[in-house]
């Protein structure tokens, strides 16, 4: 059984933490110039979120499903709220086949280390929605 019941607490949860990062000044300085744009794609439950770095916009749902982007990101929802939480090896799970990432994967790499700022956020985020469930110990 997934993490998220639904592919609206998937929009609401990661997809927020999307809405923060770009926004950040350290995303908006390190995909300057680079037209970075990451279609995620999410299983269990399925889920479709568009991060346009240049426009700062977030897009979800069956708008974001046919919208082009530069990289795609693919990986179960469960491992989106793992890594969300400090609590995935990001390149590990790229190894084990856990996440798949295709197109301009350097630029979407280099966001990498900046993410970890965000642990921190998005738990916030989880508490302050009454959804302590989501965390993991």
């Amino acid at each position: 059984m997934s993490t998220f019941a639904n592919a609206d607490e998937v929009y609401t949860y990661i997809g927020g933490i999307f809405d923060i990062a770009t926004k950040e000044k350290s995303f908006i300085d390190a995909t300057a110039g680079t037209g970075l744009v990451v279609k995620l794609i999410q299983t269990d439950p399925d889920a479709v979120i568009v991060i346009d770095f240049p426009g700062q916009k977030v897009t979800t749902g069956d708008a974001a499903q046919s919208m082009d982007s530069t990289v795609q990101l693919r990986m179960s929802s469960d491992n989106s709220n793992r890594f969300w939480q400090g609590k995935l090896n990001f390149t590990l799970a790229m190894a084990q086949r856990k996440v798949k990432l295709d197109g301009k994967r350097s630029v979407a790499l280099k966001l990498l280390p900046l993410t970890a700022g965000l642990f921190d956020v998005y738990k916030k985020l989880l508490v302050d929605s009454g959804r302590e469930d989501l965390l993991i110990r």
